[in-house]
């Protein structure tokens, strides 16, 4: 389970990494926002990561790591017969550390920074909407993992 600060809000989430080999790491992760910027909208999400540990950095109970992931967000709301979808596709340059406390339970956190392109979808009766926009910006994840 990670908890990740995004915009000032926090997500929880589950992910799994599977190692490559003994540099790299392949890691796919589901979130949940239970209430988007305070606005009451929840909110469904995911990531895929690439993560490679730095050469010479580190040992077997800490390492640094690089990598990119790509995220997918969607949240949908319905009031007074309007529906609004807005979808965000993330990707992002990350980097970060793990510390184990024993060999299986360690700690993590990263950073990540990349584009958000965003687009929304409105629709009341016959009529609909649509538009897009894009951001930059930057988050942390914290974390706390377990290795079978």
């Amino acid at each position: 389970m990670f908890v990740e600060n995004s915009t000032g809000n926090f997500t929880f989430g589950v992910e799994y990494a599977y190692d490559l080999d003994s540099k790299s790491a392949v890691r796919v992760g589901v979130d949940l926002d239970p209430d988007v910027i305070g606005s009451g909208v929840f909110a469904l999400g995911g990531d895929v990561a690439y993560l490679r540990n730095f050469d010479g950095v580190g040992d077997a109970s800490y390492n640094v790591y690089y990598g990119s992931s790509l995220g997918l967000d969607v949240a949908t709301a319905s009031l007074e017969g309007t529906r609004v979808t807005v979808l965000g596709v993330t990707p992002a340059a990350v980097v970060g550390t793990r510390y184990f406390l024993t060999p299986e339970f360690g700690l993590s956190a990263e950073v990540n920074v990349g584009p958000t392109f965003g687009f929304g979808f409105a629709s009341s009766g016959s009529e609909s909407a649509s538009a897009s926009n894009t951001s930059f910006g930057a988050g942390v994840r914290l974390g706390v993992n377990y290795r079978f």
